[in-house]
């Protein structure tokens, strides 16, 4: 694995040790007013030891609003900000790097969640539109995703709480910031023709829809500068309602991708989320929620847009995500399709990975049933810091 172990510089700023990330995945462990604890430091502290590259910590709300788990993350006021600079220090202690991930669930609400709930806030949106699907499993009678919903009146307002969210990420330690523009989240709402459906200037035309997502980036970018700011795409997304005909986010991504090559971010990461999941669906039929919105045959996210991203003198490392194997990844690197990969819930079973990686040997699986990173459980590090090295 020599491509995935060579160290590279992201940003020009930030030596990283090899081109592997860690991405972000809340765990339900943020119990103390939506703050880390030590449990959380202690998770990622592991895995900086290891030698991971980059670490993207969970994604964390920029408001006090709520999505479909409870105890994830918040960055909205200094409390936040003094229980996140542990968790930095601890990283950096064992010479890792983590980036800050700001996000706003958008329409994937339920008003009755109890943070939600507490805080007062309606569920917004760019249009009052409700996501077709979902399912909150804590709330009486799981219902789906609410259909009470507050268009958004003034977007500047929640690209200024995505500024003052940043800056508290500043204050904590961060080494930078992944901006979430996917998922069938608020950035990802405004970019859906079927989910925006205003007829001001964050509506209607590509340029109109993506100009709530670029100036969040933008306001971002003026805090800590582009080259140490990534964000996470998925054309081919189909998760919470975001699924999109083939014609409509090839015309949205290119020109958003564009946008962001323009800006020279630190790094833009494209996920191909969709574009494998749907070929595990029924050979014979396209699932209703995916109907009119089938994608080609063999389709592939990386081969139709990471040349926009990935070019001779292009200023932004492109990063893959999304279920690769560590043979498929390397294969990439190996042919300069990509430069970085970014991996998941390996992650949570091996603590170990890279050292895994390193030595050929096989990844751990979940062998103790469902999410069980998820919960419950009975004290802060159950099915959280206890999952062994292979060396045990």
């Amino acid at each position: 694995m020599a491509h995935l172990l060579q160290p590279i510089i992201l940003g020009d700023c930030i030596p990283l040790r090899n081109r592997i990330c860690m991405g972000s995945m809340t765990r339900n462990r943020c119990v103390d007013d939506a703050k880390p604890t030590p449990a959380t430091a202690r998770h990622y502290a592991d895995r900086a030891r290891d030698g991971t590259g980059l670490i993207i910590a969970e994604g964390a709300f920029v408001s006090l609003h709520g999505a479909e788990w409870p105890h994830a993350p918040v960055m909205f006021d200094d409390s936040h900000a003094g229980a996140w600079k542990k968790v930095t220090a601890a990283v950096h202690e064992q010479g890792g790097r983590i980036f800050f991930q700001p996000w706003h669930p958008g329409r994937i609400q339920h008003e009755d969640m109890p943070m939600l709930k507490e805080s007062g806030y309606p569920v917004l949106a760019p249009s009052t539109v409700p996501a077709a699907g979902g399912k909150f499993r804590l709330l009486e009678g799981k219902p789906g995703h609410t259909e009470n919903i507050t268009e958004i009146g003034d977007p500047s307002v929640i690209v200024e709480q995505f500024k003052q969210s940043v800056l508290l990420a500043q204050e904590s330690g961060f080494d930078g910031i992944e901006l979430l523009c996917q998922g069938g989240y608020l950035l990802h709402n405004f970019l859906c023709s079927h989910a925006n459906k205003r007829i001001d200037e964050y509506g209607g035309t590509i340029e109109n829809r993506c100009r709530f997502p670029l100036q969040v980036l933008d306001a971002i970018i003026s805090v800590w500068g582009p080259r140490r700011v990534g964000i996470k795409i998925c054309p081919s997304d189909d998760y919470n309602d975001s699924a999109v005909s083939y014609d409509e986010l090839s015309e949205v991504y290119e020109y958003l991708i564009r946008q962001l090559v323009i800006r020279e971010l630190g790094y833009i990461e494209l996920s191909r989320r969709g574009s494998i999941d749907r070929a595990q669906d029924d050979y014979f039929k396209t699932p209703p929620r995916l109907q009119g919105k089938e994608l080609p045959d063999n389709y592939d996210t990386i081969a139709q847009f990471g040349p926009l991203v990935k070019y001779p003198g292009s200023k932004s490392l492109l990063m893959v995500n999304h279920e690769y194997t560590v043979d498929e990844a390397e294969e990439l690197l190996r042919e300069n399709k990509a430069d970085m990969v970014c991996l998941g819930r390996p992650f949570i079973y091996n603590p170990d990975l890279i050292t895994r990686i390193k030595n050929g040997l096989p990844f751990a699986v979940n062998d103790r049933g469902g999410m069980v990173n998820y919960g419950p459980y009975t004290t802060p590090d159950e099915n959280y810091n206890d999952w062994p090295a292979a060396s045990a």
